[in-house]
């Protein structure tokens, strides 16, 4: 997936993440060569993000394709520049564009698309650890499992 991005994303010179920056363009997360959640610039952020679907990690779907639900139990929610990723009435992705090129990710909890991953503002939970205030930049992956 990470050679086979969206023909339309364009990514953010900064993306923030629970508390941690990525700079100069870069992925959240990566679960081997497959990027679960993308998230690009554009005139609010553009969201793709994919579910485990068969509770391993191994096999997913595709939910939310260009920030438009492609699930029926998915709702994108737009308000005053945030977009809010909705899974059966609770959210599991809030991202406001502070800028053209960079956005906050305000609140992550993948737990119930099949990952361990979950954070606010404050700090990223992933697994047993917890990131808080972390700085990459050149284009990498600031997740990376499998």
């Amino acid at each position: 997936m990470r050679n086979n991005l969206p023909k339309s994303y364009s990514q953010y010179d900064q993306l923030t993440v629970c508390s941690n920056k990525i700079l100069g363009g870069g992925h959240i997360m990566s679960i081997g060569d497959v990027l679960p959640l993308i998230i690009g610039a554009g005139d609010k952020p553009q969201i793709w993000l994919q579910a485990a679907s068969d509770g391993q990690s191994k096999n997913y779907i595709s939910i939310v394709e260009n920030s438009v639900s492609k699930h029926p139990a998915i709702d994108i929610i737009e308000l005053s520049g945030v977009i809010t990723v909705k899974l059966q009435g609770k959210a599991i992705l809030s991202v406001k564009s502070t800028s053209e090129k960079s956005a906050v990710v305000e609140l992550m909890d993948f737990r119930l698309i099949g990952f361990n991953i979950y954070g606010d503002s404050s700090s990223l939970k992933v697994g047993g650890s917890t990131f808080t205030g972390n700085t990459m930049s050149g284009g990498g992956v600031l997740i990376g499992l499998g």
